[in-house]
């Protein structure tokens, strides 16, 4: 089932075109990832899908409706978005940052009623975070602030949730952490998640669904096997991966992997091999 896809969407920077023609569809209750280089679009794309930003040509539609059409307060409703660097809280409390999110749902002066605190505190059960209620934000660790970001987006009670790199400057432990609670959202409250990773272990570990981006174009979108493949990573990271198989989850794994060099270089591929947990582009 497809709730929300875009069709020939055009998104641009002046006279600079991120994205082009960009058709896509995200599938309904799994988790999505989209993966490509450093300017490759994956940013811009979920600005625009999430409104933030406008498009410049095409259409993205959710729920049969055109979003460009859709009032703010009801798109709020159905979609949130955890950005790569979420603004500072700096003099809130936890309680307070996720109650935020509950902005779509009020009326009037604003006043909070007894369901948005019961959904707070619901928010903040869900993610581990409720011990945190009254502690300012500033004061936890990254993955902590990490957690309480993904409450405020729950706290909008939306079916879909975009979360651009929401494991950058955690370390390895706390990325587990929160992609494990995505995943928790996911298989148990049938949240769907879309999100942009930069380690492709990660995205296939996790992921249902992939979309590989170059240059504002789709690449290859299908299962972890279609896109984690020798010949799609050579095409939008230029590397010669070797692929294997995850011990503990039979997804595909990069194992290793060389830069390709040009081609019109008849030299022997000299180019040094790094071993990795996560390759990550």
């Amino acid at each position: 089932m497809v709730r929300l896809y875009t069709n020939e969407i055009n998104i641009g920077y002046g006279e600079q075109k991120i994205v082009k023609n960009l058709s896509i569809e995200i599938p309904d209750k799994k988790i999505t990832t989209i993966i490509g280089s450093n300017g490759c679009g994956k940013s811009t794309l979920l600005k625009a899908i999430t409104r933030i930003i406008p498009h410049q040509s095409g259409t993205v539609v959710l729920d049969g409706e055109n979003i460009a059409k859709e009032n703010t307060k009801i798109l709020a409703r159905k979609m949130a978005i955890l950005p790569q660097s979420p603004e500072s809280a700096n003099g809130l409390t936890v309680g307070e940052l996720v109650s935020y999110g509950r902005f779509p749902y009020q009326k009037g002066f604003g006043r909070l009623t007894k369901k948005d605190y019961d959904v707070i505190d619901w928010a903040l059960d869900v993610t581990g975070t409720i011990v945190f209620k009254y502690r300012p934000v500033d004061a936890l660790s990254g993955g902590q602030r990490q957690r309480v970001w993904i409450a405020m987006a729950l706290a909008q009670e939306t079916e879909i949730i975009f979360l651009d790199e929401p494991t950058t400057y955690l370390d390895m432990a706390h990325q587990l952490e929160v992609l494990e609670l995505l995943q928790k959202l996911n298989k148990e409250q049938e949240r769907t998640i879309v999100m942009v990773l930069h380690d492709l272990n990660q995205a296939a570990r996790f992921a249902d669904y992939i979309i590989a981006l170059k240059n504002g174009e789709v690449v290859k979108a299908g299962h972890c096997e279609d896109v984690i493949h020798h010949e799609v990573l050579k095409q939008v990271f230029n590397i010669d991966a070797e692929i294997g198989k995850d011990p503990r989850t039979n997804k595909p794994m990069c194992i290793t992997y060389n830069l390709v060099k040009g081609e019109n270089n008849n030299e022997e591929n000299t180019s040094p091999v790094y071993t990795v947990a996560g390759a990550s582009y």
